[in-house]
């Protein structure tokens, strides 16, 4: 079983997403959405961008450089 996303409501009732790996740490939380569609859409925003993504270095430990 991979990570996953939970949809939820905050505590301001705005919708909110986070992603959540295998041992139930949370590796990240979105910002507010007004609406459940724009939250859903911010998923698969991230999914995109996290599939695709570079990898940048900004540590300077890299000698690979």
């Amino acid at each position: 079983m991979a990570a996953k996303f939970e949809l939820y409501l905050d505590a301001e009732d705005s919708f909110r997403f986070r992603l959540v790996a295998l041992d139930g740490t949370v590796m990240l939380t979105s910002e507010p959405y007004e609406d459940e569609d724009l939250a859903i859409a911010g998923i698969w925003s991230v999914r995109e961008a996290a599939a695709m993504g570079r990898i940048v270095d900004l540590t300077g430990f890299n000698t690979n450089a």
